[in-house]
């Protein structure tokens, strides 16, 4: 309410999502210091499209439902002096392609206020949206 009252914004960083759908209007989700999406928290939350995104989201456990384990995007995170050539997120992604071990996707606006760095959402090798 204060927010809105000063007519202002301002930026949370956090590893925590419950904060992030509690406090947030929109987010930017990161992945090895680069933003894989980006969008309103409630879009993102209910239907997210960068596999990291969707990882992340399974990783929360579920208060209503019976647990013996928790999940977790396989793999583990790049060192900052050593990333991987092409996407950050490709050695752990389950929908890799080869163009994904080569280059590295920019953010496309995938609907109204919506963008994600993912070739899944490129037309072709020029850089066109599906």
């Amino acid at each position: 309410k204060l927010i809105e009252h000063v007519q202002s914004a301002f930026l949370l960083i956090t590893h925590d999502l419950g904060v992030v759908a509690q406090m947030c209007d929109s987010v930017a989700i990161m992945y090895a210091g680069n933003i894989v999406e980006e969008g309103p928290v409630k879009k993102i939350f209910h239907s997210p499209k960068h596999p990291y995104t969707e990882g992340l989201l399974q990783c929360i456990p579920k208060m209503n439902r019976k647990q013996k384990k928790l999940n977790a995007i396989p793999g583990s995170v790049p060192h900052p002096r050593n990333f991987p050539t092409g996407c950050r997120f490709y050695p752990r992604c389950q929908h890799a392609i080869k163009k994904c071990l080569s280059q590295q996707p920019g953010l496309i606006e995938i609907d109204d206020e919506r963008f994600v760095a993912c070739f899944r959402y490129f037309k072709n090798n020029d850089g066109e949206q599906e």
